[in-house]
């Protein structure tokens, strides 16, 4: 196991209904809030006018910033950052998923800085400590556990690059999870939280670390967590199917199953940024066509974890050869991608033939791994398109 340090300041309100505790928790931070958030079933089931109403009864009055994009752009970050600027906004608060909370979080620090937020992406310069607004999360959509880690990810359409950062002050202070608030969630867009959560997951447990075993536990556990709830997928109004499966993608990226790891970089995540960042399409059906094939290269090279991954997820014989083992065990991971139905070919999630060669090209000087040279990625891309 590797030295770490972990540090993880957001507090968690989890539960059917915390939704109503909104305003109290956002009041103990400010008194004039930008409330960001996306179109569509948040805006036309009154959940968006319920939160207004919650906060203002508490004392906050809200902006409306409405329209973060999946895949949330610069654009939507530096618009957000001047209604603050110009309304002297004291704290933000975020109603959606990833996209929404992400976007949230490069606001809150866009907001305290006079230059082009951009530069924090593309590591031109670092924004002074602590000088970001408070931020306040109501999670809608279970996936990229942003409501309890420090992580943005960014859109830039003029430059064509999705990037991130990971400053301590885009820690939510508090995020709300309640199951209730998620029971409008399509299909598809439920079965992609799934796969983004397992995806976290899987990219350190197969980082060819040793020595990592109440991790591996953790993250074993949030995999069979996610795979016991599927039955979500034929009941989505089930809550108890959406707590398991809300708390198990939170734990997944909040730095306790990554702590004490090799952290490489997640390979299949590097590869659908750039992928994202050109086309444009839903991050976890980016995911799918990509990530067994990424494992079954790292399987052949240091199959052992890979073994145990089958035996203690999927119940296979302890008595297999670990190589044959570890690849039954990708099969069986992506079997459940087909039953959850996700694409397993990229033309089915959106992209097209042509930029995929300057795709592996970006994706490969991303990664700096010999395992992942610009010809192997471009291979993992063309054989699953």
């Amino acid at each position: 196991m590797r030295n770490f340090e972990l540090y993880n300041p957001t507090k968690i309100v989890f539960g059917n209904g915390t939704i109503s505790r909104i305003g109290e928790v956002t009041a103990k931070y400010g008194k004039k809030a930008l409330l960001v958030s996306t179109r569509g079933s948040i805006k036309r089931l009154g959940l968006f006018d319920k939160v207004k109403k919650t906060l203002l009864n508490a004392g906050v009055d809200s902006i409306d910033l409405i329209g973060i994009e999946p895949n949330p752009k610069l654009e939507s970050v530096i618009n957000g950052a001047t209604i603050c600027k110009e309304n002297k906004v004291d704290v933000i608060v975020a109603l959606g998923g990833g996209s929404v909370i992400d976007c949230a979080k490069a606001i809150a620090f866009a907001a305290l800085d006079d230059g082009d937020p951009w530069d924090f992406f593309i590591k031109k310069r670092s924004p002074k400590e602590d000088n970001s607004l408070p931020l306040i999360a109501a999670l809608t959509l279970s996936a990229t556990g942003s409501e309890m880690n420090f992580n943005s990810v960014i859109t830039n359409q003029k430059t064509r690059q999705k990037l991130a950062t990971h400053f301590d002050m885009s820690y939510p202070k508090v995020s709300i999870i309640d199951p209730e608030l998620q029971i409008t969630i399509p299909k598809f867009f439920t079965a992609c939280g799934m796969v983004d959560t397992i995806a976290h997951v899987l990219e350190s447990y197969f980082d060819g670390g040793e020595n990592t075993p109440i991790q591996d536990r953790i993250a074993e556990g949030i995999v069979l967590t996610v795979i016991e709830n599927e039955s979500v997928l034929d009941d989505l109004e089930n809550t108890a199917n959406r707590a398991n499966i809300s708390w198990a993608s939170t734990l997944a990226l909040n730095g306790i199953n990554t702590a004490g790891r090799e952290n490489k970089p997640l390979y299949a995540h590097k590869i659908e940024h750039e992928i994202g960042g050109t086309y444009d399409i839903i991050h976890a059906a980016g995911l799918t066509p990509i990530m067994p094939a990424i494992f079954e290269i790292l399987c052949k090279a240091n199959p052992s974890k890979f073994k145990q991954f089958n035996e203690r997820v999927f119940g296979a014989d302890k008595n297999m050869d670990p190589l044959k083992s570890g690849l039954e065990g990708i099969e069986k991971l992506k079997q459940k991608f087909v039953k959850w139905e996700m694409p397993l070919k990229l033309s089915e999630a959106g992209v097209e033939k042509p930029g995929l060669d300057l795709i592996a090209l970006n994706a490969s000087k991303s990664i700096k791994d010999e395992l992942f040279s610009k010809e192997v990625v471009t291979k993992i891309l063309n054989d699953n398109f």
